[in-house]
């Protein structure tokens, strides 16, 4: 499993990701941007802004399970997908513990089981605070994929 060993080089893969990716995608709209790295998890910040928010000001639940999603894809990108390869979430399930204001949220990934094929994670989303926003895992399928349109 290779993880990024600093946020330096995590943010350098995200970088050269989104560069081969050629446009914009969802994780431009949610404004994530990696946060953190400790040798077992990645993490991504997410700013609450008034698209990603629900009428009461708090994030949505559309954006914090983008979050927890797209954090979950880089890591099992990361640690399992070689070259020309791709995680495609094929199930996932999601507990909404709590809400906030507090921005931003921090979406935090780690592998439970993985291999060639498959790769399960799981992710914690929490506020600015380090309150539990979500509690999820994802389950990736690792193909061959060719990115852009």
């Amino acid at each position: 499993m290779a993880l990024p060993a600093t946020l330096e080089d995590f943010t350098a893969y995200v970088e050269k990701f989104t560069a081969k990716r050629g446009f914009d995608d969802i994780a431009a709209t949610l404004g994530l941007e990696p946060h953190a790295v400790d040798g077992d998890s990645i993490s991504m910040s997410m700013p609450l802004t008034a698209p990603l928010s629900q009428a009461n000001g708090m994030f949505s639940a559309a954006a914090l399970f983008g979050a927890a999603d797209i954090t979950g894809t880089f890591l099992a990108m990361q640690a399992y997908a070689g070259t020309g390869q791709f995680p495609l979430a094929v199930q996932s399930s999601l507990n909404f513990m709590s809400n906030s204001k507090a921005s931003p949220a921090v979406a935090t990934a780690r592998i439970l089981r993985g291999g060639g094929s498959v790769a399960v994670a799981e992710v914690v989303v929490r506020d600015a605070n380090g309150k539990d926003l979500v509690h999820s895992s994802f389950t990736y399928v690792i193909k061959e994929r060719a990115l852009g349109k």
